[in-house]
Protein backbone atom coordinates (compact mmCIF):
# COMPACT_ATOMS: atom_id res chain seq x y z
CA UNK A 1 0.00 0.00 0.00
CA UNK A 2 2.07 3.33 -1.27
CA UNK A 3 -0.14 5.37 1.18
CA UNK A 4 1.25 3.95 4.50
CA UNK A 5 4.69 1.79 3.86
CA UNK A 6 4.93 0.80 7.08
CA UNK A 7 2.23 -1.57 7.27
CA UNK A 8 2.98 -5.10 6.71
CA UNK A 9 1.76 -6.37 3.13
CA UNK A 10 -1.30 -8.20 2.49
CA UNK A 11 -1.86 -11.37 0.40
CA UNK A 12 -3.95 -10.62 -2.81
CA UNK A 13 -5.26 -12.91 -5.64
CA UNK A 14 -2.41 -15.68 -7.07
CA UNK A 15 -0.89 -15.80 -10.07
CA UNK A 16 -2.06 -18.25 -12.48
CA UNK A 17 0.58 -20.61 -11.62
CA UNK A 18 3.17 -20.39 -8.83
CA UNK A 19 6.44 -19.49 -10.16
CA UNK A 20 9.91 -17.41 -9.15
CA UNK A 21 12.61 -15.08 -10.91
CA UNK A 22 9.96 -13.19 -12.88
CA UNK A 23 9.68 -9.43 -13.82
CA UNK A 24 6.71 -7.04 -13.89
CA UNK A 25 5.27 -4.24 -15.99
CA UNK A 26 2.72 -1.38 -15.94
CA UNK A 27 1.18 1.31 -17.51
CA UNK A 28 0.96 3.24 -14.20
CA UNK A 29 4.61 3.55 -13.29
CA UNK A 30 6.14 6.61 -13.95
CA UNK A 31 3.83 8.90 -13.03
CA UNK A 32 1.47 7.99 -15.98
CA UNK A 33 -2.25 9.23 -16.18
CA UNK A 34 -4.66 7.33 -14.02
CA UNK A 35 -7.99 7.79 -16.62
CA UNK A 36 -8.46 5.82 -19.59
CA UNK A 37 -6.08 7.00 -22.26
CA UNK A 38 -6.30 6.26 -26.01
CA UNK A 39 -2.86 4.88 -27.03
CA UNK A 40 -0.95 7.21 -29.40
CA UNK A 41 1.06 3.89 -30.74
CA UNK A 42 -2.33 2.07 -31.53
CA UNK A 43 -5.16 4.75 -31.55
CA UNK A 44 -6.93 2.02 -28.63
CA UNK A 45 -8.24 2.62 -25.28
CA UNK A 46 -5.36 1.62 -23.11
CA UNK A 47 -5.81 -0.05 -19.72
CA UNK A 48 -3.99 1.96 -16.85
CA UNK A 49 -5.26 -0.12 -14.61
CA UNK A 50 -3.66 -2.99 -14.72
CA UNK A 51 -0.15 -4.52 -14.05
CA UNK A 52 1.71 -7.37 -16.05
CA UNK A 53 4.29 -10.26 -14.65
CA UNK A 54 6.20 -12.17 -17.14
CA UNK A 55 8.52 -15.32 -17.58
CA UNK A 56 9.84 -16.75 -14.07
CA UNK A 57 10.55 -20.04 -13.36
CA UNK A 58 7.86 -23.14 -12.78
CA UNK A 59 10.77 -25.02 -12.11
CA UNK A 60 11.80 -24.92 -15.43
CA UNK A 61 11.44 -21.56 -17.82
CA UNK A 62 7.68 -20.23 -18.17
CA UNK A 63 6.85 -17.62 -21.08
CA UNK A 64 3.31 -16.96 -19.02
CA UNK A 65 1.91 -12.93 -18.80
CA UNK A 66 -0.38 -12.93 -16.32
CA UNK A 67 -2.32 -9.27 -15.57
CA UNK A 68 -3.43 -8.46 -12.45
CA UNK A 69 -6.49 -5.63 -12.07
CA UNK A 70 -5.53 -2.77 -9.81
CA UNK A 71 -9.40 -2.07 -9.14
CA UNK A 72 -10.07 -5.50 -8.30
CA UNK A 73 -6.48 -7.49 -6.89
CA UNK A 74 -7.92 -10.64 -4.78
CA UNK A 75 -9.13 -12.32 -7.67
CA UNK A 76 -6.60 -14.82 -9.64
CA UNK A 77 -4.53 -13.09 -12.37
CA UNK A 78 -5.45 -14.30 -15.78
CA UNK A 79 -2.93 -15.39 -17.81
CA UNK A 80 -2.74 -13.26 -21.37
CA UNK A 81 -0.42 -14.13 -24.48
CA UNK A 82 2.62 -15.47 -23.72
CA UNK A 83 6.70 -14.20 -23.85
CA UNK A 84 8.37 -15.11 -27.50
CA UNK A 85 10.38 -17.44 -25.27
CA UNK A 86 10.25 -19.66 -22.02
CA UNK A 87 12.75 -17.71 -19.76
CA UNK A 88 13.27 -16.45 -16.02
CA UNK A 89 15.61 -14.24 -14.42
CA UNK A 90 14.14 -11.29 -16.68
CA UNK A 91 13.63 -7.42 -16.42
CA UNK A 92 10.74 -5.32 -17.48
CA UNK A 93 9.72 -1.70 -18.06
CA UNK A 94 7.09 0.12 -19.69
CA UNK A 95 5.28 3.35 -21.24
CA UNK A 96 1.46 3.87 -21.20
CA UNK A 97 1.46 2.08 -24.42
CA UNK A 98 3.31 -0.95 -23.99
CA UNK A 99 5.36 -3.11 -21.47
CA UNK A 100 8.70 -4.48 -22.39
CA UNK A 101 10.74 -7.83 -20.97
CA UNK A 102 14.34 -8.00 -21.90
CA UNK A 103 17.04 -10.47 -21.06
CA UNK A 104 16.66 -13.38 -18.75
CA UNK A 105 17.85 -16.68 -18.52
CA UNK A 106 17.47 -20.68 -19.99
CA UNK A 107 19.98 -20.50 -21.46
CA UNK A 108 20.67 -16.90 -21.36
CA UNK A 109 19.44 -14.49 -23.74
CA UNK A 110 19.16 -11.10 -25.15
CA UNK A 111 15.84 -11.03 -26.60
CA UNK A 112 13.39 -8.15 -25.51
CA UNK A 113 10.02 -8.94 -25.97
CA UNK A 114 7.02 -6.08 -26.49
CA UNK A 115 3.34 -6.94 -24.47
CA UNK A 116 0.53 -3.96 -26.24
CA UNK A 117 -1.67 -3.45 -23.27
CA UNK A 118 -4.88 -2.32 -25.40
CA UNK A 119 -4.53 -6.16 -26.56
CA UNK A 120 -2.70 -8.43 -24.23
CA UNK A 121 -4.26 -11.80 -25.76
CA UNK A 122 -1.68 -11.74 -28.16
CA UNK A 123 1.65 -13.32 -27.88
CA UNK A 124 4.32 -10.76 -27.17
CA UNK A 125 6.13 -9.48 -30.00
CA UNK A 126 9.91 -10.09 -29.81
CA UNK A 127 11.99 -6.92 -30.88
CA UNK A 128 15.20 -5.16 -30.83
CA UNK A 129 18.27 -7.45 -28.70
CA UNK A 130 20.23 -6.52 -25.64
CA UNK A 131 23.47 -5.18 -26.94
CA UNK A 132 24.50 -8.64 -24.73
CA UNK A 133 22.64 -11.63 -23.61
CA UNK A 134 22.36 -11.56 -19.51
CA UNK A 135 20.37 -12.90 -17.27
CA UNK A 136 19.06 -11.02 -13.64
CA UNK A 137 18.82 -7.49 -14.64
CA UNK A 138 17.14 -4.28 -13.32
CA UNK A 139 14.98 -2.45 -15.77
CA UNK A 140 13.28 1.04 -15.12
CA UNK A 141 12.10 3.28 -17.76
CA UNK A 142 10.43 7.08 -18.42
CA UNK A 143 7.52 7.38 -21.09
CA UNK A 144 10.27 7.72 -24.39
CA UNK A 145 13.04 5.24 -22.97
CA UNK A 146 13.65 1.88 -21.36
CA UNK A 147 16.90 0.97 -19.82
CA UNK A 148 17.85 -2.52 -18.80
CA UNK A 149 21.19 -2.75 -17.14
CA UNK A 150 23.72 -4.76 -15.55
CA UNK A 151 23.35 -8.51 -14.43
CA UNK A 152 25.16 -11.64 -15.18
CA UNK A 153 26.39 -14.11 -18.04
CA UNK A 154 29.12 -13.01 -16.34
CA UNK A 155 28.82 -9.99 -14.07
CA UNK A 156 28.32 -7.09 -16.42
CA UNK A 157 27.38 -3.00 -16.06
CA UNK A 158 26.29 -2.55 -19.39
CA UNK A 159 23.64 -0.53 -19.30
CA UNK A 160 21.42 -0.78 -22.65
CA UNK A 161 18.19 1.90 -23.51
CA UNK A 162 15.49 0.84 -25.85
CA UNK A 163 13.58 3.85 -27.86
CA UNK A 164 9.63 2.99 -27.52
CA UNK A 165 8.98 4.80 -30.64
CA UNK A 166 11.29 2.42 -32.91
Amino acid sequence: DYSNDTAIASVRGPLSVSRRNLSASSSRANAIPTENIVSYASGTLATPNTGYFGGGLVPGAASTVDRIDYSNDTVTAPAKGPLSLARGYLGATGNADFGYFGGGMSPTYSTVDRIDYSNDTVAAAAKGPLSIARFGLGATGNSSFGYFGAGGAPDVSTVDRIDYSS
